[in-house]
């Protein structure tokens, strides 16, 4: 048997986002995308179920080079990566009778594997929406085996927005933040990162952790959360922690960024537990949904290159459609077009992907800065997708509870 997966390229990060596009087209067709209840369901009724983790035998083993990529596994599943799939073969005919349960980081690659595997003659095939991503973020309460299936070597815990939620609320426990001193005070060059902060979060940036981790030493005995932006730094001042003797360490999946944009900005959640943020709203997939459905007059605005937006960008990954009553705008042009409008019209903007991208060498205006220079001038509801368009393309397909984002996507046929 030789498996067909190779018709694209699955070696870089870009790719593989694309495949992600290309690929949920053939959800539910002759492979299945199951969210994680539903693979608890299917795995309690499968005793014999092969669990088949597709990612890197790093990612697999928490063992990479890369610290946001050690998130976990499922216990007894098999590891065959993505690109060994063919060397495999016949490992994975044994199983071409049995109800397979694919999985990866972000279901990219279990997506590619699982139609894949199909079109080879396997029938139950089953691809996890969100991969091990999704399995972090949740709370226990939400994943009804997470307990008994997930299993990790890395010695602190990944917790999720919700779950941190409440930690925050216990006076009793301590919050860490690793991210510079000009991020934590709001005066960051970088418009993206002055988002604001945690209530009561110490801050200890990383480049300074060593010389100052002593300070801590009071703290060893206390429940301790570990955040920055996104994911790495955190990771690697836990690791300083457990180190150094701290007994119960937790780093923020997926950072400050996840915090606040899996909560509403107009939220009392938010103004309990945040402080700092800016005079724009910062908002996540679910909020943007319910802004674009419920909101007269909402003027959105598309801040990507013109080619993007139309499709024809030659990065595969960045043709995803558009917003629905978007416009494409130049810095400029919004500028022009909102001279005449009322101070109180309500404005989202959006670019392609996470604003933090930028600092990762990705391309595209810093849409985070345009924000700001709106409300200085006096807009009083802008609104800043901070993880741009492709986190409602991938939310769409992936996060059960935005299952509908997809309604507010349009001009996006034969892409996802």
């Amino acid at each position: 048997m030789k498996l067909k997966i190779l018709a694209f390229s699955i070696f870089s990060i870009a790719c593989l986002t694309a495949n992600a596009q290309i690929n949920q087209r053939f959800d539910n067709s002759n492979y299945k995308a199951i969210y994680f209840k539903e693979a608890c369901d299917l795995i309690a009724k499968n005793p014999d179920i092969v669990l088949l983790d597709v990612r890197s035998p790093g990612e697999y083993a928490d063992t990479s080079k890369y610290p946001s990529s050690n998130i976990g596994r499922f216990k007894g599943a098999i590891n065959i990566s993505i690109d060994s799939i063919d060397n495999h073969a016949k490992e994975l005919e044994t199983y071409k009778d049995k109800t397979i349960l694919v999985y990866c980081s972000h279901s990219q690659r279990s997506r590619v594997v699982s139609k894949a595997l199909a079109d080879n003659g396997f029938t139950k095939v089953y691809s996890v929406n969100g991969g091990m991503t999704e399995v972090d973020r949740a709370p226990d309460v939400d994943f009804p085996c997470k307990a008994s299936l997930f299993t990790t070597a890395m010695p602190y815990k990944l917790m999720g927005p919700k779950d941190a939620f409440a930690f925050v609320r216990d006076k009793n426990n301590v919050v860490i933040d690793v991210r510079s001193v000009a991020a934590f005070n709001g005066t960051d060059s970088a418009e993206y990162a002055n988002i604001g902060r945690i209530k009561g979060a110490i801050n200890v940036p990383l480049n300074t952790f060593d010389k100052e981790i002593s300070n801590l030493e009071k703290y060893k005995q206390h429940p301790v959360l570990v955040y920055d932006l996104n994911t790495d730094a955190a990771m690697k001042a836990a690791s300083k922690l457990i180190k150094a003797g701290f007994l119960n360490v937790s780093v923020l999946f997926e950072g400050y960024n996840s915090f606040l944009t899996n909560t509403a900005s107009t939220s009392d959640l938010r103004k309990d537990l945040t402080i700092g943020a800016p005079a724009y709203k910062i908002i996540g997939v679910r909020e943007t949904v319910d802004l674009v459905n419920k909101t007269p007059g909402l003027i959105v605005a598309d801040i990507r290159p013109a080619m993007e937006f139309k499709n024809m960008s030659s990065n595969n990954y960045s043709n995803l459609g558009h917003i629905k009553n978007a416009v494409n705008f130049t810095e400029a042009g919004l500028e022009t077009y909102l001279k005449d409008k009322p101070k109180s019209t309500p404005i989202l903007l959006y670019g392609a992907f996470t604003a933090s991208m930028k600092m990762r060498g990705m391309t595209g205006v810093d849409v985070s800065s345009l924000c700001k220079k709106l409300t200085d001038e006096g807009y009083s509801h802008v609104y800043l997708l901070y993880n741009g368009l492709y986190s409602v393309v991938w939310a769409s397909g992936n996060v059960e509870s935005c299952r509908d984002a997809k309604t507010i996507l349009t001009d996006h046929q034969n892409l996802y």
